[in-house]
C-alpha cells in the first residue's frame, strides 16, 4: 500500500482525496498534492511524504481514474495470501473486477508472481471468486546454454552516455561487450556454469554471483 502511494505520487504529481458526502463517496482532485513534503530536500528537490495510514486504502479506487492503464505487480504473491483476511488482494481484485475500460477508465490489471504452485488454493473464497483464473507457468533454467544466455543478458547492460564524454562511453560499451562475450566462451567459465546448473537452477544465485563482482575493490596485478 505504501509503495502504491509512493508511485502514485511520483508518476502523477497529484492526489485524490476522499470527501465525505451524505449521498455517496466521491473523490476530488487536489491542486496541492498531500503526498509532497513542502520542505525542500538537501538536493534542492521536493521530498515525497506518504499519506496517513487511514488514507492508504482509498488509493486503490483512485488507480482506475488515472489517465493511462495501470498494472500492479505483486512479487511473492503467496505471502500476500498468508496475510489475515487477505484484505489487499480482495481490494485490488475487486477493483479489477468492477473496472470497465472506457472513456473515463483506462483499465487496471493485477499480476501476481510466485514460485509456489499451490498459491491459488491459499486464496479465500471471496478473493478467489474475483480472480480471473489466468495462470502462466514458466520453467527455470535447465541447460548450460540457458544459464550462459542469462549471464550474457546480465553482463551486457550498457552504460548510458553522458553529455561530457558520449564517445568514451560508446567505446567502453563496445569493449565491455566484446570482453564479456569472450569470457562466456572460455572453457573454464562454461565448466563453472555447468557445475552451477548441476547444483542449483536458481537464476537469482547467478545474478548475485555476477553482480557482486561490481562491489569488489579493484586490485592491481
Amino acid at each position: 500500500m505504501r509503495e502504491i502511494a509512493y508511485q502514485l505520487g511520483q508518476q502523477t504529481g497529484r492526489s485524490f482525496l476522499q470527501v465525505d458526502n451524505d449521498d455517496d463517496d466521491s473523490f476530488i482532485e487536489q491542486d496541492q498534492n498531500p503526498f509532497l513534503d513542502q520542505q525542500e530536500s538537501q538536493s534542492g528537490g521536493v521530498g515525497l511524504a506518504l499519506p496517513p495510514s487511514s488514507h492508504l486504502p482509498a488509493l486503490i479506487s483512485v488507480i482506475t481514474t488515472l489517465s493511462r492503464p495501470t498494472v500492479v505487480v505483486l512479487d511473492a504473491f503467496d505471502l500476500f495470501a498468508l496475510h489475515p483476511r487477505q484484505a489487499l488482494l480482495y481490494c485490488l481484485l475487486d477493483t479489477v473486477q468492477g473496472c470497465r475500460t472506457g472513456m473515463d477508465n483506462k483499465g487496471l490489471a493485477v499480476v501476481g508472481i510466485t514460485t509456489r504452485i499451490d498459491t491459488i488454493n491459499l486464496l479465500e473464497k471471496r478473493v478467489k471468486s474475483r480472480f480471473s483464473g489466468r495462470v502462466i507457468r514458466t520453467a527455470g533454467i535447465s541447460a548450460t546454454a540457458d544459464i550462459l544466455s542469462l549471464a550474457k543478458r546480465i553482463l551486457h547492460i550498457p552504460i548510458s552516455p553522458t553529455e561530457k564524454n558520449p564517445e568514451l562511453v560508446d567505446d567502453w560499451n563496445d569493449v565491455w561487450s566484446q570482453r564479456t562475450s569472450e569470457c562466456l566462451k572460455d572453457k573454464e567459465v562454461i565448466n563453472m556454469m555447468k557445475d552451477t546448473v548441476g547444483i542449483t537452477k536458481d537464476p537469482k544465485l547467478l545474478h548475485r554471483l555476477l553482480v557482486s563482482i561490481y562491489k569488489q575493490e579493484p586490485r592491481l596485478h
